[in-house]
């Protein structure tokens, strides 16, 4: 197939000259019609070279080698037939120049078809040479290499001369590049001589393994190591041999137990060395023809760096991992922060307000009530003129913890601002909220808060609201306790009003 591809080529590059000679016109036709053997024939040539390269020989039956034929015999026809139907060239005509002359011609509609079919052809070659390629061993790549650049080279000539064919005034390239073709088609079958290689005998194969190997008979005896295992030994290879494996190599024996086992097994083992090597051991059991244990194959694979990665690997994780809980932490001590005022260690305004409007919406769709305690501090502008903004925030903290206490699991409470507390009691109403607020009062008024030589004390205002009694917002709530607050204030202090106590007193007023 490679010598008729070679022929192919000759006759087409070898006659295509005849366009450029000077001689004469008949001449010229012949040279021309002559040309086309090589140009209809090559396209298949081509294919029938590539399937019997990939060792494709059953795809060449009699009826596809008929179908293929087909095809170029009507081109080959109707190209020397031209000038009875002018399918190949609409026109076909000598040039007289200067020195000689040349001909001219106008591509007809064969010409155009017979140009599809010729580069599909070709394409179905190249895609079966370079699945080849693709499939082949390192021994054959080469080659493959080779025939892909050979074949490429004159038909992106083609290519490119049939685009630009009124600028180049027909001149074809692809013939122009057949020479430096059938070269590299030359060097790729016959210069890497494949008949001429012979098998690579296994024992060199063993010798240059880069994997250690040893072979043990079914006394578990040394009968083989390979170079690349001495790498792992403290002594010659040769001195191994015919000893047992148990008795040579005691540490390593002791992490493996499974010799006995007549199924393929697997280990990770570490060499006592320094320093210590890692190595992937895969043990496979050896039989004869009748199924009979006779020894074992083991291979030894270095995977101390690999090792040495994971482990740095396992380091790098570790670090991480502190550093996401790390990170986790400062988050929700930043959150805390956020919510938290700093003196009190009470929830903040902030807080109030954002869990506020939550707890009233779940309270409107479970329909239970809420209710709201404001407390502030009676005559505290006293304690910090008489002791000073020190005292002050000692009588705010031992108020805080008080009122940590005291609140039931549940209900939060919050540092409104300055010496104003609020309390946020979910599902309780206001006679039992009056109860805990009276209870909470007096917790809070037999306080003996001690600052240096001094025991403060103080006392508190109250006023209480719920919902949706006294509101529907929080706004209004807050409101309702705030107004609340400071009527209990206006009674004298130390007192605890209800916001429903104090609107029953101004309608009593208006009456």
């Amino acid at each position: 197939m490679l010598s008729l591809l070679l022929v192919s080529m000759g006759i087409w590059s070898g006659f295509y000259s005849t366009r450029w000679l000077d001689i004469s016109l008949a001449a010229k036709v012949v040279g021309f019609n002559v040309m086309y053997l090589g140009v209809s024939a090559l396209p298949t040539l081509f294919l029938l070279f590539v399937i019997t390269f990939t060792h494709r020989d059953t795809w060449l039956t009699r009826r596809n080698l008929i179908l293929l034929s087909v095809q170029p015999i009507v081109s080959l026809l109707l190209e020397w037939t031209n000038k009875y139907h002018h399918l190949f060239f609409s026109s076909f005509q000598a040039i007289q120049g200067q020195d000689f002359i040349t001909i001219d011609f106008i591509r007809g509609p064969w010409y155009f078809g017979n140009v599809v079919y010729s580069y599909a052809i070709l394409a179905i070659g190249f895609f079966l040479l370079s699945q080849g390629a693709l499939r082949s061993s390192p021994l054959y790549l080469n080659q493959y290499r080779l025939l892909l650049i050979g074949s490429i080279l004159p038909w992106a000539g083609s290519l490119y001369s049939e685009y630009n064919f009124h600028e180049w005034e027909g001149v074809d390239l692809a013939p122009l590049l057949f020479g430096i073709s059938g070269v590299i088609f030359a060097l790729a079958v016959f210069r890497t001589r494949f008949t001429d290689l012979i098998p690579v005998a296994r024992s060199y194969l063993i010798e240059n393994m880069s994997d250690g190997l040893l072979v043990l008979d079914e006394q578990n005896r040394i009968l083989d190591i390979n170079p690349a295992m001495g790498n792992f030994l403290k002594n010659k290879v040769s001195s191994y041999i015919g000893k047992n494996a148990y008795e040579v190599f005691v540490e390593w024996m002791e992490q493996i137990d499974f010799l006995d086992e007549k199924v393929e097994t697997r280990i990770e083992l570490k060499v006592p060395r320094d320093p210590s090597r890692y190595l992937d051991l895969r043990v496979t059991p050896l039989y004869d023809r009748k199924h009979t244990l006779n020894g074992h194959l083991m291979i030894f694979r270095d995977i101390t760096q690999r090792k040495q990665v994971e482990k740095r690997l396992r380091y790098v994780n570790d670090r991480q991992q502190s550093q996401l809980i790390e990170i986790g932490l400062l988050q929700s001590k930043l959150r805390e922060q956020a919510i938290r005022d700093p003196l009190t260690n009470l929830f903040n305004r902030r807080y109030l307000e954002e869990t506020l409007d939550h707890e009233i919406a779940r309270a409107s769709r479970e329909g239970y009530s809420i209710c709201i305690m404001m407390i502030d501090l009676d005559h505290f502008k006293k304690v910090n003129d008489t002791y000073g903004h020190e005292a002050g925030d000692h009588v705010l903290k031992a108020i805080a913890a008080t009122l940590s206490i005291e609140t039931r699991r549940g209900d939060f409470a919050c540092r409104y601002g300055g010496e104003e507390f609020v309390v946020v009691m979910p599902n309780m109403d206001q006679q039992i909220a009056y109860e805990r607020a009276e209870k909470l009062r007096n917790a809070l008024n037999s306080l003996y808060i001690p600052y240096g030589i001094y025991s403060l004390t103080t006392t508190i205002s109250m006023g209480i609201a719920s919902y949706p009694a006294n509101g529907l917002t929080r706004e209004a709530i807050l409101r309702a306790a705030d107004k609340a607050m400071y009527a209990a204030k206006e009674a004298g202090r130390d007192h605890i009003l209800c916001y429903d106590q104090i609107s029953v007193s101004e309608e009593a007023l208006d009456d």
